[in-house]
């Protein structure tokens, strides 16, 4: 027998958490149908929801909605959507890689045109490890650019108490789906106590750095199947190791994920699904220096 959705009420935490992203980073492009599809968010919950006050433009059948918000509400609510699905695919290859003598996977790099109907093949530049691009020319959509193959390495030095306590700051900050506006904002952060990865990374690096203690900001592959996903964190010098750590990620996990919080603690490393690539934040894949839409189809490498 089907539940009924959570009432206005019900919603209303939730709604008032969502708020506080300020309404002109908002973009009103999901409809119902969109909602459904891939947030797992029906027309009953769309009513309830801004019966609760979440932010939408038009009205009936043809209202529009952020995808961040709905992202957000799906997550929030335990809800089947695309980010739920992907976080349960994270959890999955941390638990994968954390067994002995894990497999190695191969990532397919492939990417679309961003300018469809220009003269010639697209120049594309993939990004690879060190910050390097390689340009490779290929056809407008589903262009297979690059193969890796990356082996997990499961063993890393424990972090020391001073890093250990600056993980344990970020406890009171929530995870959640943020626009480019707000997610690198440390006054935003704390203000409202959420974060995506992004931004919490690149806080703990400045506080690191702050600190005194050794620490440099990570962009590069979460590796996973069926696809691994452009991820940012940070890392910290121990023993004379870059060892990663991303506390908001390891709890996201653990919420939606399925993660054992007790193999998997936050002040632990999750170095062991990370591909680093370079120190700042940028495209896996550009087309002549604008952002080419990529995926990154992963799988393990067969057995010799």
């Amino acid at each position: 027998m089907p539940t009924r959705p959570p009432s206005a009420r019900e919603l209303r935490p939730l709604v008032d958490r969502l708020l506080l992203v300020p309404d002109e980073h908002r973009r009103f492009a999901v409809d119902e149908q969109g909602a459904r599809r891939l947030h797992r968010i029906g027309p009953e919950l769309l009513d309830e929801l801004t019966a609760a006050g979440l932010p939408h433009a038009g009205h009936g059948p043809g209202r529009l909605f952020d995808g961040y918000d709905l992202g957000n509400t799906a997550l929030h609510l335990g809800l089947a959507s695309v980010q739920r699905r992907a976080i349960r695919s994270w959890a999955a290859a941390l638990r994968t890689a954390s067994v002995p003598n894990p497999q190695p996977l191969l990532i397919d790099v492939k990417a679309s045109c961003p300018v469809p109907g220009h003269a010639g093949p697209c120049p594309y530049g993939v990004l690879l490890a060190g910050g390097r691009r390689r340009v490779v020319a290929g056809p407008p959509s589903d262009a297979r650019l690059h193969r890796l193959t990356v082996r997990p390495r499961q063993q890393w030095p424990a972090f020391p108490p001073p890093v250990l306590e600056l993980l344990r700051a970020l406890e009171p900050v929530g995870f959640f789906l943020l626009p480019e506006a707000v997610r690198w904002d440390p006054e935003f952060l704390w203000r409202t106590r959420m974060a995506d990865c992004g931004g919490a990374s690149a806080w703990l690096v400045a506080e690191g750095e702050r600190r005194g203690l050794g620490v440099r900001f990570a962009f590069g592959l979460l590796v996973a199947r069926p696809y691994s996903t452009p991820h940012c964190w940070a890392e910290f010098l121990v023993d004379g190791h870059w060892v990663p750590a991303d506390p908001l990620l390891l709890r996201a996990m653990a919420a939606w994920g399925g993660l054992d919080s007790a193999a998997h603690p936050p002040t632990a490393s999750p170095g062991a699904v990370f591909h680093r690539l370079t120190d700042r934040f940028t495209k896996v894949v550009s087309h002549a220096g604008v952002w080419a839409p990529a995926s990154l189809p992963t799988e393990l490498l067969p057995c010799p």
